[in-house]
């Protein structure tokens, strides 16, 4: 008798391990899945425009509409009182403060915006370093270095349909830049000029 019962034990014990790990083996599957998703998320949405918040290293918060071509273009329109205008073009950078500043440019050779909205986009090229899921929102971190924080940028979507709702930049000085989005719909195509500061 007791033999059997230890037998059962064993038997139960066996079934339990065997579902935990199909159970972790779905769950890889799912996230593997849910990656390549995001992927052609950014690769299908073209030309677009839609609504922005932002919070910075201290906390300031600014809003306005951001715009992308689908081909690594970006602009953000700041609303009053600020008048800041952000455009990434061809792997630079360009923010000018007030309307009658100058320019400043930056390169985006190590950061991750540069071929994040790319028609290039190829989640390959960075290396991911987590992807956690909670509820119907998952967050994936990708490095420009595996090894390194800074020039990292953590994606926030909808799971397990990506919807983009938000993005953290860690740039090169490890300053940390959270963008909430909303309001994201397809507009007609936009003229290069339209991603240039002059």
């Amino acid at each position: 008798m007791i033999i059997i019962k230890n037998l059962f034990r064993i038997i139960l014990i066996l079934i339990l391990f065997t579902i935990i790990a199909q159970s972790k083996e779905s769950d890889k599957i799912n996230k593997n899945e849910w990656v390549i998703s995001l992927e052609q998320y950014f690769l299908n949405l073209g030309n677009i425009e839609g609504s922005f918040t932002q919070i910075d290293q201290i906390g300031n918060i600014t809003k306005g509409i951001f715009y992308s071509n689908g081909n690594g273009s970006l602009r953000f329109e700041y609303f009053s009182p600020s008048e800041m205008l952000i455009i990434v073009n061809k792997g630079i950078l360009a923010i000018k403060e007030r309307e009658n500043s100058k320019i400043n440019y930056y390169s985006l050779e190590d950061s991750p915006l540069s071929k994040l909205l790319s028609k290039d986009l190829s989640l390959e090229s960075f290396h991911v370093n987590g992807l956690e899921i909670q509820g119907r929102i998952a967050t994936l971190e990708l490095r420009t270095k595996k090894n390194s924080e800074r020039n990292s940028i953590f994606i926030s979507a909808d799971y397990p349909q990506p919807i983009l709702r938000q993005w953290k930049i860690i740039d090169a000085q490890k300053k940390e830049t959270t963008i909430f989005f909303s309001k994201i719909k397809a507009i007609n195509p936009l003229l290069d000029n339209f991603f240039e500061i002059k």
